[in-house]
């Protein structure tokens, strides 16, 4: 599931997701992560994943939103995978050009030239304008290691596309993920 703020996505087998259509062209995506992850339970009668849920908020630091951090760290996060944990993960969109749609897939799907018709499967938000920070929630079916891009056609008058790369690593509970940035993962008991 994937939603950004209100708006769910909506299932697309989008035409245009890797390759821009007509004379438009592919820029450096001015998006970021804008603040570290929220992470909620979607069981929120049950007060012992509620608990889990602020423990997991309090002992992990998800994301590193600091200028200073080298570019190919600044794509990591680290989510909570399983179908019972929502992730708000807050994205600055900048703020000119405004974006008019997104469309978010996993980068494998984009790796190939798509189906029969030449279309990529992606969750898509057409009902734009988007700017400023938004906050994109996401659940993992299951824990493990994602690639997920989130593309953005803003509103110029030959659109220009973008894209973010998220490189997620979505945890089951049992590791406590980079309390600072200076320890690697381990396990807790």
């Amino acid at each position: 599931m994937a939603r950004i703020g209100a708006n769910v996505g909506t299932w697309y087998l989008s035409p245009n997701y890797h390759l821009p259509s007509g004379a438009s062209v592919w820029i450096p995506s001015p998006i970021a992560y804008a603040a570290d992850v929220t992470v909620t339970t979607n069981a929120s009668d049950q007060q012992q994943m509620v608990f889990d849920a602020t423990s997991w908020n309090m002992n992990n630091s998800s994301v590193n939103i600091l200028a200073t951090t080298a570019p190919p760290l600044q794509k990591m996060i680290f989510l909570r995978g399983g179908m019972a944990w929502s992730n708000a993960v807050q994205l600055n969109l900048g703020s000119s050009p405004l974006f008019t749609e997104l469309q978010l897939s996993i980068m494998d799907n984009a790796a190939t030239r798509g189906d029969a018709q030449g279309t990529i499967p992606v969750f898509r938000w057409a009902s734009g304008p988007y700017s400023g920070v938004q906050t994109l929630n996401l659940v993992f079916k299951q824990p493990g290691r994602y690639t997920l891009g989130l593309m953005g056609i803003n509103n110029n008058s030959t659109p220009d596309y973008s894209m973010f790369e998220m490189d997620i690593i979505a945890d089951q509970g049992t590791q406590i993920c980079r309390r600072s940035y200076k320890r690697a993962c381990h396990s807790s008991s």
